[in-house]
Formats: structure tokens, C-alpha cells, sequence
């Protein structure tokens, strides 16, 4: 079956055919990926072979992984997902990485998640710094209730609230406007027409959370940093992930908007993936 099924979606042009038909039957038998080998040649129910079917058709149809079994790991924690929030990915992990290094030594920082979706930035941001608190700002109901179910998973929900409205707005007017000691965001940053999109993410996951509404890459960061220099505290920080080819612009934006220290972050691949300014 596992042969069979990865032959079956190689042909489809899965990029990854066996780990993913591993991790299907492993999640549709309830077992771990080990235990398919130590158990390889044990017989299937007719129950067992529909379950495993099911799944590995869906994914020749292109549907994430991750929204198959329902997770996906981000910064070494389990996350529910689903066809509300895009699919965490392992670049976003650095802006986690940012905020934790740079919110060391601070009192009781205030951390605002922008266009939360899943959750993954302000819960696992929050998860690594006790003492700090959080907003989740998305326009989608449904994806702030999958990152409030994240939150009270990860045992944070407590110091986490959570807001409908665009970007930053959500939070204008509140106590912790102008206070903030850091700005997170993954907003959208894909033009449409990219090729690079892979056939599957454009057509299974949130196009809100994927793409820009016009040609510029970086309209939906350019709004939440003009917003952020009102939000943040003096000295607090605002760092947004950006698209491959947009690093020297989104610095070039956040000098322009008078933001100091500003730097580029590389991800594992080399590419200018984050972006951090200072509130002056």
C-alpha cells in the first residue's frame, strides 16, 4: 500500500510522495511513522484501506499535508490547522526567533501579532516568554478561532486576547496603543500570476492570507509599518516577514518611514526573509 500509493502520487507530480503517503496512513491508522515499518507486513482491513485512500487521493488532488492530518509543527509545537489559516512554515520561525532574542531583559513586554491566522507567531512567541502578553488581530472569525484553540492548547490563551478587524485598527484607542514593545507580522505578500506558488497552496489555501491585491509585494507590509509607528512604544520593534525578492525594498520602506536599526534577517536558503526596524 505504501509503495503503491507513493508510485500514485509521484505521478501526480506530489513533490514529496513518500514522506507524504507516510505520514497519511501513519496518521489514518493512528500510529507513528516508525511503527509502518515494524509493522510492514501486517494485513489492512477493508475499514483501514478506505481511511488510507481517502487521504492519499485528497493529497493527489493537491490538498496540504497539513490540513489532511489537521497540524503542522512550528517551533517545535503542535498547531491545529485547517482551510481557514494558511499552513505555518519553517521561515515564519524566524520572526519567532527575532522577537525572543530581542524581547530578552524587557518588563513585561506587550507583543501584537498581525494577521494572526493559525496563531503560530503570538503562541509561540508567548510560549518562550512567560512574562509577556499578547493581541491576535486578523479580519477572518474563522482563523481567530483556530489560533484561540492554539493558544488555550499551549496553555497561553490567558495572556493572549484576540481581535476581529484589519491589521492593526483593532487595537487604536486600547491602553496598549502606543505601548507595544513589538510588532509581528506574516502578511500577504504574493502578487498574483507568480509561478512560483505551487498549484496546490494557490488552490487549497486562504487567498486572503497569500495574496496582495495589486503588483506591489509589499502594499500589506507598508500599511502595517506606517501603523506600527504609532502602535509601538518608543523603542519597540516591528519585524515583518517579506517575499523572496523583497528584502532591499522592505528595508528601503522601513528607512523611509524613519524607523532606525533597521536589518535584514536570512533564512536557511539565503533569502532576505525578515525584516526588523526600531521605533525611533
Amino acid at each position: 500500500m505504501l509503495r503503491r500509493s507513493t508510485a500514485w502520487l509521484e505521478k501526480r507530480g506530489v513533490e514529496s510522495p513518500r514522506l507524504d503517503v507516510e505520514i497519511l496512513m501513519a496518521h489514518a491508522l493512528g500510529l507513528k511513522r516508525l511503527d509502518l515499518y515494524l509493522q510492514f507486513d501486517r494485513p489492512l482491513s477493508d475499514d483501514e484501506l478506505d481511511a488510507i485512500r481517502k487521504q492519499v487521493v485528497a493529497r493527489g488532488e493537491l490538498r496540504p499535508v497539513a490540513y489532511l492530518v489537521g497540524k503542522r509543527e512550528f517551533f517545535s509545537l503542535p498547531f491545529h490547522v485547517d482551510e481557514r489559516v494558511l499552513v505555518p512554515r519553517p521561515e515564519t520561525e524566524h520572526l519567532v526567533e527575532l522577537a525572543i532574542e530581542r524581547l530578552q531583559g524587557v518588563d513585561a513586554p506587550v507583543v501584537a501579532d498581525v494577521g494572526t491566522g493559525s496563531g503560530c507567531i503570538a503562541v509561540s512567541v508567548l510560549h518562550a516568554v512567560a512574562e509577556a502578553r499578547g493581541h491576535a488581530t486578523d479580519v477572518s472569525a474563522g482563523a481567530l478561532e483556530v489560533a484561540r484553540s492554539n493558544a488555550e492548547r499551549h496553555d497561553v490563551a490567558e495572556r493572549l486576547a484576540f481581535h476581529e478587524g484589519d491589521l492593526l485598527e483593532p487595537l487604536r484607542g486600547t491602553a496598549d496603543w502606543g505601548a507595544l514593545d513589538a510588532v509581528l507580522s506574516n502578511p500577504p505578500y504574493i502578487v498574483r500570476g507568480d509561478s512560483s506558488v505551487e498549484e496546490g497552496v494557490r488552490a487549497h489555501e486562504p487567498e486572503a492570507a497569500l495574496f496582495v491585491s495589486g503588483d506591489d509585494p509589499l502594499e500589506v507590509a507598508r500599511r502595517i509599518a506606517e501603523a506600527a509607528r504609532e502602535a509601538l512604544a518608543p523603542g519597540g520593534f516591528l519585524g515583518l516577514e517579506v517575499g523572496h525578492e523583497s528584502g532591499q525594498a522592505a528595508r528601503e520602506m522601513l528607512d523611509g518611514l524613519g524607523y532606525g536599526d533597521v536589518a535584514l534577517i536570512k533564512d536557511l536558503a539565503g533569502i532576505e526573509r525578515v525584516v526588523v526596524g526600531v521605533r525611533a
